[in-house]
């Protein structure tokens, strides 16, 4: 009984004697391939000093949900986001820095990346480069003047003009409340509420809103008669004519 003979396979004893490239990979030396990726120095290049890039973590340590910033929004409000969040964890100081690094993406990023090597010591000397760097985006608080720009427009009903006054309040920080009541009634069409103001101007903001919540009522139970709302909307036109 003849054994049937191995099939001759001459790529088998090419590939036996042919060197794997990972054992060539020794000869091969890094300076004439600057094309091949190399394993970078975490304490050489980062701008945090050794000490903060000496400390770890806490182990198990996850913080979701911080949003990131790309350097085109207001670097202060991204400031107080990223302090809300992790303000719930106990953390040192080079755990606040390495923390807020994972929030910077795109220019913040290429920004954080140019800074001097080992230069950055602190949660607040990091923030402190942050804010100044940024501080083109920064949100400039809007003055009372604004406020004389805000007027009620023709057909607009006083429920939107109110809701539109207030979220312009807002950006108006430390607003007198009695030239708040000057301001709303110069810009008021409603009449009935204009008269109001004048004869008992409210003393805070809460007054001002409740009071306008009774003419919303008014004015919206009179739109209910198509016939009565346009009177009123001739009636106001005719009053804004006299004006000019």
């Amino acid at each position: 009984m003849h054994l049937l003979e191995r099939p001759h396979k001459p790529w088998l004893s090419l590939r036996r004697n042919t060197p794997s490239i990972r054992s060539l990979l020794h000869l091969i030396k890094v300076e004439n391939c600057p094309w091949l990726p190399r394993r970078r120095n975490k304490g050489r290049r980062s701008p945090f000093s050794a000490a903060i890039l000496a400390e770890a973590l806490p182990a198990g340590i996850k913080v979701s949900n911080l949003s990131e910033y790309d350097g085109t929004g207001d670097p202060q409000e991204h400031l107080y986001k990223f302090y809300d969040k992790i303000d719930w964890y106990d953390l040192s100081d080079a755990a606040y820095c390495k923390v807020f690094h994972t929030t910077l993406s795109k220019r913040t990023l290429e920004w954080f990346n140019q800074l001097p090597a080992g230069t950055i010591s602190s949660l607040e000397q990091l923030t402190q480069h942050f804010l100044h760097h940024f501080s083109i985006n920064k949100r400039v608080p809007k003055s009372v003047a604004f406020l004389f720009t805000i007027c009620q427009r023709e057909n607009e009903s006083l429920r939107d003009y109110m809701q539109r006054f207030i979220e312009a309040v807002h950006e108006v920080p430390h607003v007198n409340h009695e030239l708040l009541a000057s301001i709303i009634q110069q810009n008021l069409l409603f009449e009935r509420f204009k008269e109001s103001i004048a004869g008992k101007p409210p003393s805070i903001m809460e007054d001002l809103l409740m009071r306008s919540q009774k003419y919303i009522r008014i004015e919206e139970s009179n739109v209910s008669d198509p016939s009565l709302a346009l009177k009123k909307w001739a009636e106001r036109k005719r009053k804004n004519q006299k004006r000019k």
